[in-house]
């Protein structure tokens, strides 16, 4: 018998979802927070890059990219004793943010050992 366990968090890309409002998710949102937020909630912005890569190790990204950053920041705070998660959802604005957050699941290595697409 094998057994196959994923447990690593799940992402799902969304554009305008209905937002739950029990919780137990995390929110990573381009640019602005959406209204009707529930109390409580996890969340993280981030920004694109608007096609110019952030200098190393800046404010908002230390040289990661600025939606591994706030991945991270996520993840780290949920381990540390914050608000509980088992998924997050991910709300890009733009294709680039949409393409930022695909990029971020496929190519960085720390984001990819913690989260999974949904």
């Amino acid at each position: 018998m094998s057994w196959k366990i994923d447990a690593r968090v799940p992402v799902s890309v969304e554009e305008a979802p209905e937002l739950p409002p029990g919780g137990g998710y995390a929110l990573l949102a381009e640019a602005e927070l959406p209204a009707g937020l529930p109390a409580g909630t996890p969340a993280i912005l981030f920004t694109p890059d608007e096609g110019m890569p952030h200098p190393a190790a800046c404010a908002c990204c230390q040289g990661q990219g600025a939606v591994p950053a706030a991945l991270a920041t996520l993840f780290r705070d949920r381990a540390m004793g914050g608000p509980w998660f088992d998924r997050v959802i991910a709300m890009p604005r733009t294709p680039r943010g949409r393409a930022m957050i695909e990029e971020a699941m496929t190519r960085d290595i720390l984001t990819v050992a913690r989260f999974r697409p949904a």
